[in-house]
């Protein structure tokens, strides 16, 4: 019985259906779990960022914990639901899909190039930067064209230039989760910051009252410090660490309380100065009040992934080219790990 092969020149040009989206993917991410977890490629400081906290709470588990059980089997409860929360939102926010604009896939770009006139083609050539105007809330909202996805990015979304993408809500790329920040991650991110801020107050002052019961025993810190070397280490590196985590949740409660985010407020995007006139006054359309701005940050649910990087292609929309040989994976789109 006659079965299609695999090299077969005319079956390998057609689209492949159990391909998944994610292996055409053209910015800078690497994917996992077959497109269901998806990160950035730069992961140097995400892996500092694992270490420091695998390290810190192994060594207050091992030498802090037990002495502090002793005075109340609570306080080492606290600090593990804490360290829970710590390490969920974590990775929730590192492998979440932070809300990334797929690419116009190429077919349809080719039908976009044969709808286009001589007159929009040299208009193109002629004005490089191309914007279009919106009306939200009554405010006009400016939406630039963003040449590498081929669109008009939608409100608040900017283009990442550490993965390539155009990213909903695009707040940051933080380098300490190895991901974009946009609008599918955002909440997972403010509550690992807010957690790890408690957490490092916590463990901070279990360390200090740790080091102040034992001196009292030996009566000499000294003594104290050298029988709890760890300790101080713990402490240390807590109260160091205290400063910036501190300043960031407190940045970032601001930003929510206003509807902000880092991209627009370092920008001054909503910034009014003192010599405009009051006609000109530039307000923000997506303010909506104290409450129903917590609101929309931090308790709606996830909207679904626009990229869908684990979903299968569709013919109609990609042409499915079939991957290289190993000898020439250079060029192939971005891999799974």
């Amino acid at each position: 019985m006659p079965t299609t092969s695999s090299q077969d020149p005319e079956a390998a040009n057609e689209p492949q259906k159990n391909s998944r989206k994610w292996t055409v993917h053209q910015g800078r991410n690497r994917f996992c779990c077959q497109g269901r977890m998806v990160c950035s490629r730069q992961h140097g400081v995400f892996v500092l960022t694992v270490f420091l906290l695998s390290t810190c709470l192994t060594l207050f588990f091992i030498f802090d914990a037990p002495f502090m059980w002793n005075i109340n089997p609570a306080i080492p409860i606290v600090a593990a639901v804490l360290s829970t929360s710590v390490i969920a939102n974590f990775v929730l926010t590192s492998f979440s899909d932070p809300g990334i604009i797929p690419r116009v896939g190429n077919l349809e770009l080719i039908e976009l190039d044969k709808q286009k006139t001589a007159e929009q083609i040299a208009e193109n050539c002629t004005n490089r930067v191309r914007t279009k105007e919106v009306v939200v809330n009554g405010q006009r909202v400016k939406l630039k064209y963003c040449t590498t996805c081929r669109m008009f990015r939608p409100p608040r979304t900017s283009h990442c230039s550490v993965c390539d993408n155009c990213v909903m809500m695009f707040d940051h790329h933080c380098p300490w989760v190895g991901n974009c920040i946009g609008q599918r991650n955002y909440a997972f991110f403010y509550r690992f910051v807010i957690s790890l801020a408690f957490l490092i107050i916590y463990c901070f002052a279990c360390s200090v009252v740790h080091l102040c019961l034992v001196s009292k025993q030996k009566e000499s810190l000294a003594d104290a410090i050298k029988q709890n070397p760890i300790t101080l280490v713990v402490a240390l590196v807590g109260f160091f660490s205290i400063w910036s985590v501190v300043g960031l949740m407190c940045f970032h409660s601001y930003l929510i309380v206003t509807n902000q985010t880092t991209n627009e407020d370092l920008k001054g995007v909503y910034r009014n100065k003192p010599s405009n006139p009051p006609e000109t006054e530039v307000k923000n359309p997506f303010h909506r009040g104290f409450f129903k701005n917590i609101a929309e940050k931090l308790c709606r649910s996830q909207p679904p992934s626009v990229l869908d990087a684990s979903g299968f292609l569709d013919a109609n929309v990609y042409i499915v080219v079939p991957k290289p040989k190993a000898s020439s994976s250079s060029h192939e789109p971005t891999t799974s790990t």
